[in-house]
Parts: C-alpha cells; sequence; structure tokens
C-alpha cells in the first residue's frame, strides 16, 4: 500500500463515549436539583419524561454551540444528548420545561452556558474518578494500521491534554508536534458553524456544513480518508469537499458504527456520502490493505 494520511476522530472512535455521557447527564440531574430545590428522585423523573420526548423528535433536537442551530443530532451520539435536553428545556414550549428553564437562566443566563458547566464539570469529574475508558487494545488497532504504511492524525475536539494523557495511557506515544507515532490536533471546533446557513439536506435532516475551523485541518492535513463515529461532525464537511472536487478532500469517508448508529445513516450509507462502515479504526486495516 502507498503511503496514506489517515485523519481519525477521537471521542467515540477510540472511545466508550456512553459513559462520558452518563456522567454529563449526572450533573445535569445534580445541577437541577439544586437549582430548583427538590429530590433527585422528582428531577430524574423529569428530565427522564423530557428526554424520552426529545429522542421521539431527535431531528428536531441536538447540539446547538451557539444556541440556535444544531451542529450534530442527539441520535448520532450520546454525548450529543445532554446538550439537547438543554436545547429541548429552552426552546420545546414544554411546561415542565419551563420551571427549569427559569432556574437555570437565573443563575447560569442561558442554557447553552449551563450545558457547557455541567460539560465541562463532567468531564474533569469523570478523569478525577474513573481511568480513561479508551479501547484497551487501542495500541494494536493503531499497530495494525501503521504497520500498513500509514500516517495517523487525530483531529479532535476534545483537548490534546486529554487525548494524549489517554492513548498514553495505554501506552501510545501520542502528542502535538512532528516524531510522535500518533500526532495530535486537538480543539478542533468541528461543531463551531460558520456565518453562512450552507447545508446538505441527508436522511430528512438539515445538517451544516460551513464548518471554517474543521475545514482549515482538512485543507492543511490533505488526508486519503477521515474515519469519524458522527456524521454531522466527522464526514458531512469532507464529503461535500469531495463532491466539490477540492483537492484537500479525502478519497475515502468510514464511519465508525456503534448500537446508536441511526437508521438514516446506516441505511443508506448517508445517502452514498459514507464508503465504509467499521466496528473498530483497528478494522481499516482490512480496507486498505
Amino acid at each position: 500500500m502507498a503511503n496514506i494520511k489517515i485523519l481519525s476522530d477521537f471521542d467515540g472512535v477510540w472511545t466508550n463515549q456512553g459513559l462520558e455521557a452518563d456522567e454529563v447527564k449526572r450533573w445535569i440531574y445534580e445541577e437541577s436539583a439544586r437549582l430548583l430545590g427538590e429530590t433527585d428522585d422528582a428531577i430524574k423523573a423529569d428530565l427522564a419524561a423530557m428526554h424520552e420526548r426529545m429522542m421521539a423528535d431527535a431531528g428536531n433536537w441536538g447540539w446547538a454551540p451557539d444556541g440556535n442551530r444544531i451542529s450534530a443530532y442527539v441520535d448520532e451520539d450520546p454525548l450529543c444528548q445532554p446538550s439537547g435536553l438543554c436545547l429541548y428545556i429552552d426552546r420545546s414550549g414544554d411546561p415542565k420545561a419551563e420551571r427549569y428553564r427559569t432556574a437555570i437562566i437565573k443563575e447560569f443566563g442561558s442554557l447553552t452556558a449551563f450545558g457547557e458547566h455541567c460539560y465541562g464539570s463532567a468531564m474533569k469529574s469523570y478523569r478525577d474518578r474513573h481511568p480513561p475508558c479508551i479501547a484497551a487494545d487501542a495500541a494494536q488497532q493503531l499497530q495494525a494500521v501503521v504497520e500498513l504504511g500509514a500516517e495517523v492524525v487525530v483531529v479532535s475536539n476534545s483537548p490534546a491534554s486529554k487525548i494524549g494523557a489517554w492513548f498514553n495511557a495505554v501506552g501510545i506515544d501520542a502528542g502535538e508536534g512532528p516524531g510522535h507515532t500518533l500526532r495530535l490536533r486537538g480543539s478542533a471546533g468541528k461543531q463551531t458553524l460558520g456565518e453562512t446557513n450552507d447545508s446538505i439536506e441527508v436522511g430528512g435532516r438539515k445538517i451544516g456544513i460551513d464548518r471554517p475551523l474543521y475545514r482549515t485541518a482538512i485543507e492543511e492535513e490533505n488526508p486519503d480518508v477521515i474515519i469519524g463515529d458522527v456524521f454531522s461532525l466527522d464526514l458531512a464537511l469532507p464529503h461535500v469537499m469531495r463532491t466539490q472536487g477540492v483537492p484537500s478532500a479525502p478519497q475515502r469517508l468510514v464511519l465508525r458504527a456503534h448500537a446508536h448508529t441511526p437508521s438514516w445513516i446506516l441505511d443508506t450509507h448517508a445517502d452514498g456520502a459514507i464508503n465504509n462502515f467499521v466496528d473498530s479504526f483497528g478494522a481499516l486495516a482490512s480496507l486498505l490493505a
């Protein structure tokens, strides 16, 4: 195999992001109980009901970093569900949500700020109380691909300090500069939408593709393959770049599929945008050999 460059996402490709998502939900429950002065059980019952209604209407809810436009949908990634729940509380008009919205805004000013507070606190709490939830065989997965001559760069929304520490914990030499077995680009801002509302429609979902920070990373890296687990965040923009014939666009797009990967992605390969599904990063070896 000729030299090939792979851009890989981190959370959900190399990790079990459901464990981190559970921690974020715990923070939302506990902070809501504090703000409303109610028991944990009552809060959990309310938020579970809201979560169920949100997931039943998943095409209208998701991670909206700017407080308005959805960057990724709640059924694409468990880590999008806490942010989606904050958006639901803010915008759904659900009478049950109004009490939560009022209490949250009184202290945090907005549901976006509340969500960011819970996410940041949860990530620190998780790292303090748990070992990294990275795949135990991550080193073997990477070796299987690197042995084929591939260069692997992890481009992730997570900070490089987190990514590097988790890879190092399983024996992988990872860092931001050259000379590492695995090079890192953290805080990539894939979720950041630009000034335009440029979008594509996939499976009936509107997906924003003006993602200037992520586009810069793709243009600078000029990869042959991109692998990610969230179509909206990881693969939608490079799909459009490839369709437009942008020289730095990848030739192949691969989705790391999970049990939660939605049917609107799986059934049609995201309307033909995705070349392959895999169940681990290491499975790329058999595709690329």
